[in-house]
């Protein structure tokens, strides 16, 4: 289920995306708008699942059945595994990482230190997200949007 601090996240997830579509592709505001949407729908699989691990693919597959372009960076957001991110998928990914729990904006260290406090330094998810973050940082496209 989606609580009042998951919506919070969401619409600053949303309000950081159309700002870095803004910075990645400069004066592209329809770019920007399709960049906030998919920000307002990232995290939707919450709503339908019990375990943070598979809220991405719960989503997508809800958003590819309702014909949404972006399905795809939903259910791939947060996977390290990803050789090569869209752009989408890159400002998700960075929007995501970049807002805290409540919604407020967070550096990639003050996320990442937030993540350790919530679930533990040695978890799986703290890790996770250290390659995250590191993946994102090392990207040609950070440069632009830092």
């Amino acid at each position: 289920m989606i609580t009042q601090s998951r919506w919070n996240h969401i619409l600053g997830v949303a309000r950081k995306a159309k700002t870095l579509a803004l910075k990645l592709k400069e004066n592209d505001t329809k770019y920007a708008e399709d960049m906030f949407v998919l920000g307002m729908l990232h995290d939707l699989g919450y709503e339908f699942i019990k375990t943070n691990a598979s809220h991405a693919a719960a989503g997508g597959t809800i958003l590819q059945r309702a014909g949404y372009k972006y399905w795809k960076e939903v259910a791939l957001h947060g996977d390290i595994t990803i050789d090569h991110m869209t752009d989408e998928l890159f400002i998700l990914d960075c929007a995501d990482m970049m807002t805290g729990p409540n919604g407020e904006d967070f550096t990639f260290a003050e996320r990442l230190s937030e993540i350790a406090d919530r679930f533990g330094p040695d978890s799986d998810a703290y890790q996770k997200c250290v390659i995250e973050v590191q993946k994102l940082q090392t990207d040609s496209r950070y440069t632009k949007i830092k």
